[in-house]
């Protein structure tokens, strides 16, 4: 029998996307369909004094037109879902529309509904909004203070506060024969989908049941948060059609999405919402993490113990996601390394900016960034190489499962051989010994990253449903709460279904994103698509084998059909090696990278070829992270990279052919060994190339404290001095 499971068979989906034949939201037309707009702040912090919408009312094809004042009492403000570390302290709740005071440039502030698209930005154009500017508070550390208060009403600006640790960190300094201390930053981010968020609300008066096609990531809980923040009894059924991207930021409940729900409920009309590109750049961030550090080291490289003091900037307003990348980010910085003593924190503050929430990595690259920077820090001070400090700490093959300090359980992995196996496929060595012979003015810098990412999410989202339906034909059904956005999914699926029942993959159709096929789901989040998705399905499947050949292999009349729900027991940990390597300009401060290998060990590939496409595009996006990407803003709270113009996405050009192997080590949690790879990548590629450029400032003789991202031509240039 063909084995399917391994193969790199191309994806199932491409044909049809790359032909035009996807839906996404804004394709589909409804009779009767209303369109919104959605008029928003343009002060980081002020008083709203008045609201006039007369001249907007009075356009051609306008429906109606909500402000803040329509909605309250009504409608009440999205709330978050509550996390370890938010306390008893009440969280900032973001009002669907501004009332009485705006937080944020983008925040909405009105929605406009007409007829056409163009009526409705006509209209909303012409709402003219008083109002009386406020001091913007933008520093996160002067939030923390809480010398000035953002909520008053909340008493303080730490809304959020998360720790981790274990071990004795005082001890450890004590006896530390060098004691390495940095501060390190990672810019705001914006997620940067080919798809923007949409949303189109149809409502059905005589059922009150309302039908919502959205592109989400999770669209049980759009489905979950829609009952209970609009007014009525509503049944809400959420469809979810081909996504055209997420990266975490598609997770949330959004203002612009309720306000779109309650206008077509009011108005018993469909109504349809599409983001502009230039909305998705103010509104939604992800990343914005600053790092205080300090190692105690033995002069041999052993990290005795580390002290961590984390800020977040939460902007304004908490949404349903806010603070899911505090609470990885004080766990996850153990990284790979068996440092017996931790002690970590992080505070979530408030700031006039927009809401932060999961981005590719959700606390990953925030916890990566301060462990891998401290590690090659701490390689200097101590004169040693980057790549045998990281060995000295790794934890050994043999002492798996794994507890670290911060108290994650590692459940299996080959740091040694991983790092070992992408040094080798660098030509590390002879890097090395290039760069000392060295001399100006191009100079060359290598950097390393290890990292280790869980696949899975927290406890709620390790639950999967999933059915599996026979046909008489032969023809099987797989129906999933994984709601994919350019993961293969539906290939990947196929090669399981194919490898359990002995049908072709293209005999094997996967349905999704319907809240009326399944009770509940997590959708696609946390790397748990195949982690947990896939094995339910997996599970399913082998039940329908099972079945089937009990039954002396005839599908009976009716078909065989089985559901299940299956729950991850613990996180597995994917771990992998990055190398990168830059050339920097002395004169001008020009970074350009030349080569990057990589090793990954996401356990068992279902599908190398999706594997390595995921692997190609999070180390791209990692790179833009690195050195141009930044979601930066004035001293006045004005957005400054809130365009393509601005905001430095790498482009082919810029990025060199990837040197990409992987190892497969099985993950004991779970039927099929997985360990997730979406996310993977993105956590490890960021740093890598900062160590990089920090690796070739310093042989130019620079100080590379302050070098953070994103490494722009004139902050490279002014570090140079």
């Amino acid at each position: 029998m063909t084995t399917y499971r391994g193969q790199g068979m191309a994806r199932m989906e491409d044909e049809r996307l790359l032909r035009g034949g996807g839906t996404f939201v804004d394709d589909i037309q409804l009779d009767g369909m209303l369109h919104a707009a959605v008029l928003r702040s343009t002060e980081p912090h002020a008083r709203i004094r008045s609201i006039d919408t007369a001249d907007a009312l009075a356009c051609p094809g306008v429906a109606a037109v909500y402000t803040g004042a329509d909605l309250d009492g009504v409608v009440p403000d999205i709330g978050a879902i509550r996390r370890e570390g938010m306390g008893e302290t009440p969280v900032p709740e973001h009002p669907v529309l501004a009332k009485g005071r705006v937080c944020y440039v983008g925040q909405p502030v009105a929605i406009v509904v007409a007829s056409t698209r163009a009526q409705a930005f006509d209209a909303r154009d012409r709402i003219a909004v008083d109002y009386e500017p406020l001091p913007p508070l933008l520093d996160p550390r002067k939030s923390a203070s809480d010398a000035d208060l953002l909520h008053p009403d909340i008493g303080t600006n730490v809304v959020m506060r998360t720790e981790a640790g274990a071990g004795n960190v005082a001890e450890a300094f004590e006896n530390a024969d060098a004691i390495v201390e940095a501060s390190y930053e990672i810019p705001r981010l914006v997620a940067m989908p080919m798809e923007c968020r949409g949303i189109i609300v149809a409502p059905d008066a005589e059922s009150g049941r309302l039908t919502v096609w959205t592109s989400t990531q999770v669209p049980h809980r759009v489905k979950t948060f829609l009952a209970m923040l609009l007014p009525g009894d509503l049944d809400v059924r959420v469809i979810t059609p081909d996504v055209g991207g997420g990266f975490g930021r598609k997770i949330e409940v959004w203002p612009e999405e309720v306000a779109a729900a309650y206008a077509a409920v009011q108005l018993g009309a469909p109504v349809k919402w599409t983001e502009q590109r230039s909305e998705s750049t103010l509104a939604s961030h992800g990343r914005g993490f600053t790092a205080d550090v300090e190692a105690a080291v033995r002069s041999d490289g052993t990290m005795l113990g580390v002290r961590i003091r984390m800020l977040a900037d939460m902007g304004a307003y908490f949404l349903t996601s806010s603070g899911g990348p505090l609470g990885n980010a004080v766990q996850r910085v153990a990284g790979p390394y068996a440092i017996p003593a931790m002690d970590v924190e992080c505070l979530g503050v408030t700031t006039n900016r927009p809401p932060t929430g999961p981005y590719r990595g959700a606390g990953g690259p925030e916890a990566a960034v301060p462990i891998e920077r401290i590690m090659d820090d701490a390689a200097r001070r101590l004169g040693m190489d980057p790549a045998e400090i990281r060995r000295r700490n790794f934890i050994p093959a043999d002492a798996f499962p794994y507890e670290t300090a911060t108290g994650l359980l590692y459940d299996s992995g080959d740091f040694h051989t991983a790092f070992d196996r992408a040094l080798g496929m660098a030509g590390y060595a002879g890097l090395r010994e290039r760069q000392a012979s060295e001399r100006g003015p191009f100079r060359t810098g290598i950097g390393v990253a290890t990292v280790t990412k869980a696949s899975g999410g927290k406890a709620n989202v390790r639950k999967s449903l999933a059915r599996v339906e026979m046909k008489p034909d032969g023809r099987v059904v797989i129906v999933t709460d994984v709601s994919p956005h350019g993961q293969g999914t539906a290939t990947s699926f196929s090669q399981i279904a194919a490898d359990t029942l002995g049908v072709p993959p293209e005999m094997v159709d996967l349905h999704h994103g319907d809240t009326d096929e399944l009770a509940s789901g997590g959708g696609t989040t946390s790397s748990r698509g195949l982690a947990v998705g896939g094995n339910a399905a997996y599970l399913a499947l082998q039940e329908v084998k099972r079945r089937l050949d009990a039954a002396g292999g005839v599908v009976p009349a009716n078909g065989i059909t089985v559901e299940l729900e299956w729950e991850l027991p613990a996180n597995p940990f994917g771990f992998a090696a990055h190398v990168a390597v830059v050339e920097l300009d002395e004169g001008t401060g020009d970074v350009r990278l030349t080569d990057y290998a990589a090793v990954h060990d996401c356990g068992p590939m279902i599908n190398p070829v999706i594997v390595r496409g995921q692997i190609q595009g999070g180390i791209a996006q990692g790179i833009g992270q690195a050195l141009s990407e930044g979601m930066l803003y004035t001293a006045a709270g004005q957005p400054q990279t809130a365009s393509f113009m601005t905001y430095g996405i790498p482009i082919a050009e810029s990025l060199p052919s990837f040197a990409l192997e992987n190892q497969q080590t099985p993950s004991p949690t779970n039927p099929l060994g997985i360990k997730g790879i979406g996310e993977l990548p993105t956590v490890a590629a960021p740093v890598a190339v900062t160590n990089a450029v920090a690796d070739a400032l310093a042989r130019s003789g620079a100080d590379v404290s302050g070098v953070d991202m994103p490494l722009l031509t004139e902050r490279v240039w002014r570090a140079l001095g």
